[in-house]
């Protein structure tokens, strides 16, 4: 690798100039679904306008609308040009944040981080001993958003601006998506990917691949490996609703408790591997329960008999046909009450459906169209279960299963060959040594690897470039996500018409959605540029 410090006119070496971009990032706080959200794409937007290639070319850069955001957020496109080619290289990278309230007392300081350290070091509050060791340590960066990011934006800017200013450099195109409510439901991605096609397509351009720049971190204790992914963890969420036997609280046995089956539930399905996905030697995190709630509304002594949860199912090979079928046939229920049914959302539409003698399609809508502006999407479903649950004249005990938003599918590219990773690892032969004794790593100019792995582990904007999945499988998703096409929108078929292989190289650091929050300078602000301009010059380089 260059090691040598590049210096621009203004006397800064490269580093310097991004680590000054990446605070000014951290200090617009921009968290998911608030103003600031709005407060940071027109800070990045600002910035590109000042440089003389967009003066030149101002209709390089796109505001993009989430369709349908109540709270009218916007992303950025941006294209920068060199020599005459169709070839293009996408980069995406989200601009929200999670919330501040975990800072606590110091939540002032969480986006101001000299401020935010100083406080630390001054024991405003407990450290865990490597992040007491590491506040120490000049050469860690801390902040909500620091890692969790916008590293990752402000090297995906830097580079443009290197592309900007030398446009003879390279030949092709290189556009970058800024996103926003990556945090949230990702309406930015999904309204992004939208207008990227209509960009390709305009422009008649042949897009080779997409880079996103998402944190990563340890994967175990005593972990000191890097990491670049060649592809991205899916979710879906299934939505399981409960419904059991009432009874009087002096009388406990002669019903059955809502309360205690969602326990046995959750104890089943919670962090129980036997959930997880596989591909090759990578294991997928089980399954997470993201709520839980009974439906009680007022205190009786009546037992409660209605109950639901959402669980959070990652997806690397198994497809949403799998994942119900699972759902269904791997979860027992006999030992909880013998004649209890577990079936799904759609299995319920064909029993109430069949019960009236109506279409499915029309039941769907007459529930859900009265709610559809006023509720959560989670909740319109679970809504929608439970009004079709009580039209049924069987009240046997019943677990019914449904897909909740956002699905996320898991995209990957297992071919050695692909033209993308090939030129991927050209480009990272480039600037580093390749490690000969486990091919596909390299060694770092800090000693340490950078490992090669398919999935990226944490849900990420990478999967809406593709669609991996099989009619039969999208169906299924269809058939038990109401709120498809409705209050919930996936573009898919514009995912599955990009199509694109994809990677994940990315800031590091530690903490991620804490307040511990913090990023490794060195690795991120000076090693990282090299590696991404390496490969970009690789895929488009003249």
């Amino acid at each position: 690798m260059n090691t040598q410090e590049k210096v621009n006119p203004q006397g800064k070496s490269k580093m310097q100039e991004l680590e000054e971009l990446l605070l000014q990032l951290v200090e617009v706080r921009s968290v998911v679904s608030s103003s600031g959200e709005h407060d940071i794409i027109d800070f990045i937007e600002n910035y590109l306008r000042e440089w003389d290639y967009f003066r030149t070319h101002p209709d390089q850069i796109l505001r993009v609308p989430s369709e349908g955001d109540p709270l009218g957020r916007t992303s950025l496109l941006v294209s920068v040009s060199g020599r005459k080619s169709k070839n293009a290289l996408v980069m995406i990278g989200h601009t929200d944040t999670v919330e501040v309230d975990d800072y606590g007392p110091l939540a002032e300081f969480a986006t101001s981080p000299a401020r935010l350290k100083e406080a630390l070091k001054s024991g405003k509050r407990d450290l865990y001993p490597q992040a007491q060791d590491q506040l120490a340590d000049d050469n860690y960066l801390w902040g909500r958003g620091a890692l969790d990011m916008k590293a990752g934006v402000a090297n995906e800017i830097m580079l443009l601006k290197q592309l900007a200013e030398n446009p003879d450099s390279f030949q092709g195109h290189v556009i970058a998506l800024f996103v926003c409510d990556e945090e949230g439901n990702s309406a930015g991605m999904i309204s992004a990917i939208e207008a990227l096609k209509q960009w390709r397509d305009e422009k008649n351009l042949e897009i080779l691949g997409a880079i996103n720049t998402d944190y990563h971190t340890a994967q175990y204790p005593g972990d000191e490996a890097y990491y670049l992914y060649r592809g991205t963890v899916g979710k879906i969420m299934p939505l399981f609703y409960i419904r059991t036997l009432e009874t009087h609280a002096g009388d406990p046995f002669a019903g059955l408790d809502a309360n205690l089956v969602l326990a046995e539930l959750l104890n089943e399905v919670n962090l129980n591997p036997k959930y997880s996905d596989f591909s090759g030697d990578e294991i997928s995190v089980p399954p997470i329960s993201l709520k839980v709630e009974d439906l009680k509304e007022v205190y009786s002594v009546k037992t409660n008999h209605e109950a639901w949860t959402l669980i959070s199912v990652p997806l690397f090979e198994q497809t949403p046909a799998d994942v119900m079928q699972k759902m269904l046939n791997g979860i027992p229920t006999e030992t909880v009450h013998p004649e209890f049914e577990i079936i799904s959302l759609d299995q319920l539409l064909d029993k109430a459906a069949t019960h009236l003698g109506r279409e499915s399609k029309r039941l769907i809508d007459d529930y859900l169209k009265p709610i559809l502006d006023s509720a959560d999407s989670r909740e319109q479903t679970l809504h929608l279960i439970r009004e079709l649950e009580r039209l049924l004249p069987d009240r046997r005990p019943r677990i019914v299963v449904g897909y909740a938003p956002p699905f996320y599918p898991a995209i990957s590219c297992l071919d050695a060959e692909d033209p993308f990773y090939l030129a991927v690892d050209r480009g990272l032969r480039r600037a580093l040594k390749p490690n000969e004794d486990y091919k596909g790593n390299y060694i770092l100019d800090n000693g340490k690897e950078l490992k090669v792995k398919t999935y990226y582990p944490y849900i990420s904007d990478l999967s809406y470039l593709g669609l991996p999945y099989s009619d039969r499988d999208l169906a299924v998703m269809k058939a038990n996500m109401p709120t498809l096409d409705r209050s919930y929108q996936v573009p898919l078929e514009t995912m599955k018409n990009l199509d694109l292989s994809v990677i994940n190289l990315g800031a590091y650091g530690f903490d991620a959605h804490k307040w511990t929050e913090r990023l490794d300078c060195d690795y991120s602000l000076r090693i990282l540029p090299e590696l991404l301009e390496s490969i970009v010059m690789e895929l488009l380089g003249v």
